[in-house]
């Protein structure tokens, strides 16, 4: 739930479908930032989490809460398009929707900074898994998660 949660946001950016799709509308530019990245779109999620967690319900809703806020933290840090667009967060939506969260050396979405974060997070992911014989895929089904488990051990602790 928790990882869910750090995704959540966006949820936003789904209008880029109907964009493609279309060709007609702008969904992806004017709602992109806006609806899932505001301090109540952070608590609704967190909100939402809670409810549906069936253990820990307060851990959750805090962790939810947390990550949501990396993710928006990441955004401002690291979300600058191709074309030198600063694109703000609006964290106040909707109370003040002119309110703007960015920084002036905010780098681009696809800038080496980000590569790098990726794959520190993915080498965490993967020694977590290793160590504590669980990964994301529990949250769809244990068989799955079993069956990663299974291919770790048969190709990876077998060359090391």
């Amino acid at each position: 739930m928790v990882a869910l949660s750090g995704m959540a946001p966006d949820i936003d950016g789904l209008g880029i479908i109907v964009d493609k799709a279309t060709g007609l509308t702008n969904y992806y530019q004017a709602y992109h930032h806006y609806l899932g990245h505001s301090l109540f779109s952070a608590l609704v999620i967190a909100s939402i989490a809670s409810a549906i967690a069936t253990a820990q319900r307060k851990v959750v809703w805090l962790l939810s809460f947390a990550v949501v806020h990396i993710h928006v933290l990441c955004d401002v840090i690291g979300s600058k398009g191709p074309d030198g667009y600063h694109w703000p967060v609006y964290y106040l939506y909707p109370l003040n929707p002119d309110y703007e969260l960015t920084w002036q050396y905010q780098w681009e979405l696809n800038a080496w900074q980000n590569h790098l974060i990726l794959a520190c997070l993915l080498g965490a992911n993967f020694y977590y898994a290793a160590k504590m014989r669980i990964t994301f895929l529990e949250v769809i089904s244990r068989k799955l998660n079993d069956g990663a488990l299974a291919m770790y051990d048969r190709y990876v602790r077998k060359v090391a």
